[in-house]
């Protein structure tokens, strides 16, 4: 996100508070078996000039970040952006230099990563990869797709409303929210599904989302990257109704309240991806962490979930955050795509594995 751009540092105040409210509920012992053979490298650089994909030419994307994968369940991969820069002349006359879009999507096909990920198509008229959703620049800087999933036949995402950029890794929401698409990514529209950043519901103001068989499973996170991490679940079909979700609270389920959801993982977390991996034979998440991209694994979606291990380091590459696991990923092999703030670009990483 371009407003990123003054927040590269993290405090040390922060960090320390972080860690002093990082819970262990979730955390298995210090011998737990370690599944990452190497440290994460990068694959190739998805966005931007000269990058592997025409972003500029084919979608007017110069600069982005994020890059928010699922499986719409035909086939292609589906790519939320979120803050989008391209040139636009009218923007001078603001004083800025880009013209700025709040989000985009991009779609892939492609199935062979070792080289990079291509983009074979866009939401939005030829040459120009729209702006999926518009903030209401009175009440919120931006609003930032967190994570999508396929479900009913449609496309959901759940979406936050930045309020404002405050210190760095910590920013405030107004609200997150699930919005639909019935044409495969197109045209998005808002479900009667919000939560005000206040309560329960601040637990859940971002997040991942994993389905298993009819079951979605929502990750939720507080606003920023300082949070625990909170699970909530909900049959595909009732999806759109917010009280017929149930929460996690210490081993059960508790339908309808928010407020009683407890963390499955530890703070400080933020920007995580989780997935199922077959090669493994467990549950897997990337996640932003001051440290740099910690990967945990479980045997059950609820955990108990590894306290992790450092994946890519906070310096190499620099200023990077926001690991979002591709899909398809096979083999000993797991891709994801990352941002990295200086340049304002997205790469694809690979992180190879072992069995322990």
């Amino acid at each position: 996100m371009t407003r990123r751009l003054s927040r590269l540092f993290l405090g040390l105040v922060v960090s320390v508070l972080a860690v002093a409210l990082t819970t262990t509920l979730a955390a298995s012992p210090a011998h737990a078996a370690r599944y990452a053979n190497g440290p994460a490298t990068i694959v190739n650089r998805l966005t931007g000039p000269f990058a592997m994909n025409d972003t500029i030419g084919r979608f007017n994307i110069v600069g982005t970040d994020l890059g928010v994968m699922w499986d719409n369940g035909r086939g292609e991969i589906l790519t939320a952006f979120g803050d989008t820069q391209s040139f636009n002349g009218w923007s001078l006359l603001y004083g800025e230099l880009f013209y700025w879009r709040s989000n985009v999507l991009l779609r892939s096909t492609d199935p062979y990563l070792a080289d990079g990920m291509t983009f074979t198509s866009h939401a939005g008229r030829p040459g120009h990869a729209k702006r999926l959703l518009k903030p209401n620049v009175r009440r919120e800087v931006t609003i930032i797709p967190t994570a999508g999933v396929a479900a009913n036949g449609k496309q959901y995402m759940t979406v936050m409303s930045v309020k404002r950029w405050d210190s760095p890794g910590i920013w405030t929401t107004n609200w997150a929210g699930l919005v639909s698409s019935s044409d495969n990514g197109e045209n998005w529209r808002a479900v009667n599904a919000f939560r005000p950043n206040g309560g329960g519901n601040k637990k859940f103001q971002m997040g991942a989302f994993l389905k298993v068989g009819k079951t979605v499973y929502y990750y939720g996170t507080p606003d920023g990257r300082w949070g625990g991490v909170y699970l909530a679940r909900v049959d595909e079909k009732d999806i759109e109704h917010l009280g017929k979700w149930q929460y996690f609270s210490y081993g059960r389920w508790v339908p309808g309240n928010p407020d009683a959801a407890t963390p499955v993982m530890g703070a400080p977390t933020g920007e995580l991806s989780v997935q199922w991996n077959d090669y493994l034979g467990k549950y897997i998440s990337l996640a932003s962490q001051d440290v740099g991209v910690t990967l945990r694994t479980a045997d059950n979606p609820w955990g108990p979930w590894t306290s992790g291990e450092i994946v890519a380091p906070s310096v190499d590459p620099y200023t990077g955050y926001a690991p979002y696991i591709h899909p398809w990923s096979k083999g000993s092999t797991l891709y994801f795509t990352y941002s990295i703030s200086i340049g304002y670009q997205v790469y694809l990483m690979r992180l190879p594995l072992r069995r322990g």
